[in-house]
């Protein structure tokens, strides 16, 4: 099959061919359920995460547009119910703050809102993706075990995943990777920039299952 296109961009080099200092990207990971005071330590959990660099914080959310799902925070102020946990450093970037928006523009035509789906498509996915484009690294595989779990339960034994899971689990994402454009909405909304402030996705514990985080 033909290989994704990647959204990597070569070194950068300085005047003398010196080479850019690079810049940490840090996952910052965040509780969404006491449970997690629990679950952390056999490695899952209900987490929301954002990629912090540049000082700087994006995340994904959901909301019931075809226009931007990514927002952007200060580093470690995640919305509630999100209470901050800890900080992941997951590689070095030489790109630029200007490079690394022109990524997240990128990204913003794969993560619109309305895509969002709670197992499937959620923050930690955007953030993964992201890491790639920066670092070529992903982020602690335990940050998103737990809804991958999920999903795998949902397909080969559903009968041991609560009801309220089993729901969102069966419940596909409004549209696929690469084709979620809705032609019927206004065409300056679906181009929207990312969201500056996180007024729109929202974030709730996994028992609300039309909370998305």
């Amino acid at each position: 099959p033909a290989a994704r296109a990647s959204l990597h961009r070569p070194r950068r080099a300085l005047g003398g061919g010196r080479r850019a200092m690079p810049t940490p990207v840090a996952v910052n990971v965040y509780d969404l359920h006491e449970y997690n005071d629990y679950a952390y330590f056999l490695g899952v959990g209900i987490f929301h995460s954002g990629l912090e660099v540049h000082g700087r914080e994006y995340a994904f959310g959901g909301h019931d547009h075809a226009s931007s799902g990514i927002f952007e925070t200060a580093p470690r102020e995640a919305p509630p119910p999100a209470r901050f946990r800890s900080t992941e450093i997951v590689g070095y970037t030489d790109m630029t703050p200007a490079e690394v928006a022109d990524v997240v523009a990128e990204l913003d035509h794969k993560f619109h809102g309305n895509t969002y789906h709670l197992l499937e498509r959620n923050c930690n996915v955007f953030v993964e993706a992201m890491c790639a484009e920066l670092t070529g690294k992903a982020p602690p595989p335990w940050v998103n075990r737990l809804a991958r779990i999920a999903v795998m339960a949902n397909q080969c034994a559903p009968c041991i995943l609560p009801a309220s899971v089993r729901a969102v689990a069966a419940t596909p994402s409004m549209a696929p990777l690469g084709g979620f454009v809705d032609e019927s909405e206004d065409e300056s909304e679906d181009d929207a920039p990312l969201l500056r402030t996180p007024q729109r996705p929202t974030m709730s514990k996994l028992s609300n299952r039309t909370g998305r985080a």
